[in-house]
């Protein structure tokens, strides 16, 4: 597995997450609240773009090991 990548997948999804709940918290009219709504929607979007990009890799990994070619 390719650990830049998947750090790097994080660190994407973590600043869209960050942007998103920055979104939240400007529609949702929170300003007290919106340190706290940034920070988890980073953490969010990290564990999430992690997350995904390791399930990603594992896979294809596996499909390396058997054989298979991936049809998508």
């Amino acid at each position: 597995m390719n650990v830049r990548v998947i750090i790097f997948s994080g660190i994407m999804t973590a600043l869209i997450g960050a942007m998103l709940g920055l979104a939240v918290a400007k529609i949702g009219q929170r300003e007290l609240r919106t340190k706290g709504i940034v920070i988890g929607g980073a953490i969010l979007g990290f564990a999430v773009g992690a997350m995904h990009e390791s399930v990603r890799q594992n896979k294809d990994q596996i499909n390396s090991d058997s054989g298979e070619q991936d049809e998508a």
